[in-house]
């Protein structure tokens, strides 16, 4: 993730993210989701699924299945608390896929990230 995608993920979490992670992790039984907004389509859904889902699927490039082979918990080091990380995937308005792990921790105090 480049310099621009870190600044496009953090103009787009917000509690209501977080909010909806905590809520998709009760639903599945599991913290191991990737989170998937998509600004290219109306409306601007919230989708998660299960990592080993997409993982091991034949939608995505290699190159974000490679990503998606690990746990965002595994990026602790990183990040800190796993049971808080997911992994992100932004669908920009032009299609264009950017994808991250993310914390709860990267959250700012006040509800913006």
């Amino acid at each position: 993730m480049n310099a621009d995608d870190s600044a496009h993920f953090q103009a787009v979490l917000n509690e209501q993210i977080f909010n909806f992670v905590q809520a998709a992790q009760r639903h599945y039984k599991t913290n191991d989701l990737v989170v998937m907004l998509d600004l290219s389509e109306e409306p601007n859904d919230l989708q998660a699924v299960r990592r080993e889902t997409l993982a091991t699927g034949e939608v995505l490039p290699a190159k974000v299945k490679q990503a998606f082979s690990k746990q965002a918990g595994e990026m602790k080091k990183v990040l800190g608390s796993p049971e808080q990380s997911f992994w992100f995937l932004l669908i920009n308005e032009d299609g264009e896929a950017t994808f991250a792990a993310v914390n709860a921790s990267m959250l700012a105090p006040g509800g913006s990230a």
